[in-house]
């Protein structure tokens, strides 16, 4: 039976190390804060109409 231990811990580690590159893999390019989508836009003046 120490096969199905054997496989049973290369499964174990094999995911453990994915987890930690998938957290690893983040694209640190990417701007971590981006603006709510929905957030009202900043007040500007009125421009006056051409004559």
């Amino acid at each position: 039976m120490a096969i199905r231990s054997l496989i049973v811990g290369t499964v174990f580690i094999g995911v453990f190390v994915a987890i930690i590159l998938s957290i690893a893999w983040i694209d640190k390019s990417q701007p971590t804060h981006e603006p709510a989508p929905l957030a009202p836009a900043p007040e500007r003046p009125i421009p006056a109409p051409n004559q």
